[in-house]
């Protein structure tokens, strides 16, 4: 089941915007998001079972992509490099997405965030308005999807070498939208005191209904297994909705782990059980830490209420450490089976945090 989430954060400093899951024959309209009320997912339609093999259907190759501007190329080869070492598939660009994306890119810049009831909505009658919602854009951009997703950053700064992917990256839910099972991609940066904005589109083509699924028995996992990560600190109140306060009280949080599990298994009707998900430092202390997990996953210590994140993307979980991460190299545990696949080939992997 497709499921359609509005995400929205602003802050003086930084905003951080997602919205995904769109699908179906027309369509869906984002429910108004009065910041920072969480939305809880809708479900808009039912895809068919996608027939996979055990080799699974990831995008290996795609054409180099052609910006001209800098930011963009930037962009689209940091999101590759890390989609492609965590296992989720490259993306291919798609003309149509870049036009979505730049669209309201421009929008934003000249309207602000807050010209709508959700930062991915645009007000008719403004200047560079381009449809009411991000699936509308894509569709008026000539984009016929079967799966959609948009997140959008903004870090508050005028540098146009501003790390927006990176930014959106180190989080909870954008994260998981951005390692998804989408296909193409097309990104808008914002000007002048904007020009820190992102807005990235990405989608699967109705004729692809299969997307991107992972070969049986692998996962993906971002940090991936040698990956180094700019800084260890998750800001957890610069993203809306806020990942629950009973889990994590304090404003700043450690790097979130994200994993999907959605390989050939899960999509033949295997389901996903955790019996370990832990992060330990290099010497092999271990780290307080916390889960959050889709409807679908289940497990050890992803069995209650404020575990069971209705915001994270099904078949996703997420270990977020209880602290920001000194720099250094950590290692994660993942003990968790897929009922009738094979064993998850990845179990343990390290990545390191960059000194400041």
């Amino acid at each position: 089941m497709h499921q359609l989430k509005v995400l929205f954060a602003l802050t003086a400093a930084s905003a951080l915007v997602a919205c995904g899951g769109g699908g179906g024959d027309s369509p869906p309209a984002p429910a108004p998001v009065p910041a920072p009320v969480p939305v809880a997912p809708t479900p808009v339609s039912v895809a068919p079972t996608p027939v996979v093999g055990t080799n699974g259907t990831l995008q290996t190759s795609v054409a180099p992509a052609n910006y001209a501007d800098s930011r963009r190329l930037n962009a689209f080869n940091e999101l590759n490099a890390v989609r492609q070492s965590a296992g989720a598939g490259l993306l291919a660009q798609s003309p149509a997405l870049d036009t979505s994306a730049l669209d309201h890119a421009n929008y934003l810049t000249v309207n602000g965030f807050n010209s709508a009831d959700s930062a991915h909505d645009e007000t008719s009658g403004l200047a560079d308005f381009s449809g009411v919602n991000p699936f509308v854009r894509m569709q008026n951009a000539g984009y016929d999807y079967s799966f959609a997703s948009e997140v959008i950053g903004d870090i508050g700064s005028s540098s146009s070498t501003s790390d927006c992917v990176g930014d959106l990256l180190d989080t909870v839910y954008h994260a998981a939208s951005m390692l998804s099972r989408v296909t193409d991609v097309g990104f808008g940066f914002g000007s002048g005191a904007a020009a820190g904005m992102c807005t990235i589109d990405m989608a699967a083509p109705s004729s692809d209904p299969s997307r991107q699924i992972p070969a049986s028995g692998a996962i993906v996992a971002y940090p991936f297994n040698g990956a180094t990560v700019a800084h260890g600190t998750f800001h957890v109140s610069s993203e809306t909705p806020r990942v629950s306060n009973t889990l994590l009280p304090g404003d700043n949080a450690g790097t979130p782990i994200v994993v999907g599990f959605r390989n050939q298994d899960v999509v033949a009707g295997g389901k996903v059980t955790i019996t370990q998900f832990s992060i330990a430092t290099s010497t092999g202390a271990a780290l307080p830490a916390v889960i959050l997990a889709g409807s679908t996953v289940s497990g050890t210590n992803v069995n209650d209420d404020a575990t069971l994140d209705a915001e994270v993307a099904t078949e996703f979980a997420v270990l977020v450490p209880v602290s920001p991460l000194a720099a250094g190299t950590y290692t994660v545990t993942l003990h968790a089976t897929i009922s009738g696949g094979q064993a998850l080939a990845l179990t343990t992997w390290s990545f390191t945090v960059a000194a400041p």
